[in-house]
């Protein structure tokens, strides 16, 4: 009786407690955004900072909910919540009548300016208004830099929603970020940069060579939170935030952090301890998708490849030959960023884990399509001899082909899966258009923390070669110990 009484008892405490333990659970809320923007958002070490980001967080204190940062490019960051797999987005985006079509936007919360950033030597610098800047632009058939989807773009090549006429005889050079656009501009491979105020005082400080143009302010806009279409509770939510935030105290002292401080990028080392785990991290995570998705290619690969080959008249093998040709067409024939932007925006849509486990799914099914091509080269390297004795002395064809034919076939063509392996390596890094973080996205922050482009990418490259050389000597080793049966 005693035990059924403590058995009771216990019961009773466990359900208490896991129901305030799931009532103390806050609801988690994905943000996406784009790092490369300070002061709004940036990383300072393996922290994304600025001022969307503190503003998300107070939100998320306001209505009592997690808040997730997933840091990604900024035509992502909108895709990523017109398809649900964020459930918002705030990177400086400008709210208009033409994203308004497949999004929804909350009321502004900062008013902005797109202003020119040009050398300090050029002979545009000493233009002091609007109209005879933008004539000198045309004249010399310009080249200007901006950011990827952003305002500063269709006011260069111009666009009749956005209300721009564009830039006679300009040309649109479109960089990922911010900063590379401005790099690009000290270096004299562009003649000017059109970008938000905010971030140009920042870039034109700690970037040598440019300045701001004075007195130019091309056109005024303002900045708001953007959300999916259906989700009119989480817009209303943000919208009563955002009108109660912006008249208190707390806004302002948001707005003296990161407007009144030029100094907020302290870290300008490409080599500090936290640069150098992100790197660890990225390289982690490049081994991590390439080491799954070679063995998602290598099975199949061999399935494909061994569906190809099926001597049989019956329907189901014509079935397998057309489904396997099919797969084969499909992946070879189009872009790994094409399958995955695809697998991770359409067919996965509704998937909310871990965008590294779609990436290992992409490029293994890309890598499979080339794998099976690869063994099939194997299997026809076989003399013909080998099956047909094979099949003499009562053997099945699926027994020949599991142990005779594909042993030799993969000996064979051990090199050419090497080089497939060391492909997967390089393609892997796309992986963080879809916010997963890997071994290029590491450098990518690193440098646009540092402004040290120079130095962040010769380590990249340095870094990518070395893997591939320890790699092709592992290659090596390896195909001198199956090659036994030849003569010394």
């Amino acid at each position: 009786m005693k035990i059924k009484k403590f058995l009771l008892a216990f019961l009773i405490v466990l359900v208490i407690t896991l129901g305030l333990s799931s009532c103390k659970k806050n609801k988690t809320i994905k943000v996406a955004t784009n790092a490369q923007f300070a002061p709004f958002e940036y990383y300072d070490g393996d922290e994304i900072k600025g001022f969307d980001i503190d503003l998300i967080r107070e939100y998320g204190k306001y209505a009592n909910v997690d808040v997730e940062i997933i840091n990604m490019d900024f035509d992502a960051a909108l895709i990523s919540v017109s398809t649900k797999k964020a459930d918002l987005a705030i990177a400086g985006i400008t709210s208009n009548e033409t994203r308004k079509k497949i999004l929804s936007f909350s009321n502004p919360y900062y008013s902005a300016d797109q202003v020119v950033i040009v050398r300090s030597n050029s002979k545009y610098s000493s233009l002091a208004n609007e109209e005879d800047l933008l004539e000198a632009l045309s004249h010399d058939s310009a080249k200007i830099g901006c950011q990827r989807g952003t305002t500063g773009q269709y006011y260069i090549e111009g666009d009749t929603e956005w209300g721009f006429a564009g830039i006679k005889n300009a040309t649109c050079k479109m960089y990922d970020d911010g900063p590379l656009a401005v790099k690009a501009l000290s270096d004299g491979k562009i003649d000017a940069v059109i970008i938000d105020s905010a971030p140009a005082k920042l870039y034109a400080k700690s970037i040598g060579g440019v300045t701001i143009v004075d007195n130019v302010v091309l056109t005024s806009e303002e900045y708001a939170v953007a959300i999916n279409l259906e989700d009119t509770e989480l817009l209303n939510s943000i919208n009563e935030f955002i009108d109660s935030f912006k008249n208190g105290d707390s806004y302002n002292k948001l707005m003296l952090t990161y407007f009144g401080n030029e100094d907020i990028l302290k870290n300008n080392k490409v080599f500090s301890d936290e640069n150098i785990k992100s790197i660890f991290k990225g390289l982690g995570n490049t081994f991590l998708i390439t080491f799954v998705a070679f063995i998602i290619g290598i099975l199949v690969g061999t399935l494909v490849s061994l569906a190809n080959g099926i001597q049989s008249n019956r329907w189901y093998a014509y079935l397998a030959k057309g489904v396997a040709k099919t797969y084969v067409a499909l992946f070879r024939g189009t872009p790994i960023m094409v399958q995955l932007l695809i697998i991770y925006y359409v067919i996965f849509r509704f998937f909310e884990g871990n965008a590294i486990w779609i990436a290992m799914l992409a490029f293994g099914l890309n890598s499979g399509a080339y794998v099976s091509e690869i063994i099939r080269g194997g299997i026809n390297s076989v003399g013909t001899g080998q099956m047909e004795a094979a099949r003499s002395l009562g053997l099945p064809y699926h027994t020949v082909m599991r142990r005779v034919i594909l042993p030799q076939g993969i000996k064979n063509c051990l090199p050419s899966l090497g080089n497939e392996f060391i492909s997967l390596i390089k393609e892997t890094s796309v992986v963080g258009f879809i916010g997963a973080f890997d071994l290029t996205l590491a450098f990518r922050k690193i440098a646009n923390a540092t402004f040290d482009y120079t130095t962040a990418y010769l380590v990249m490259g340095l870094v990518y070669f070395v893997i591939v050389f320890l790699i092709t000597i592992c290659l090596n080793y390896l195909e001198r110990r199956l090659q036994h049966d030849r003569i010394k």
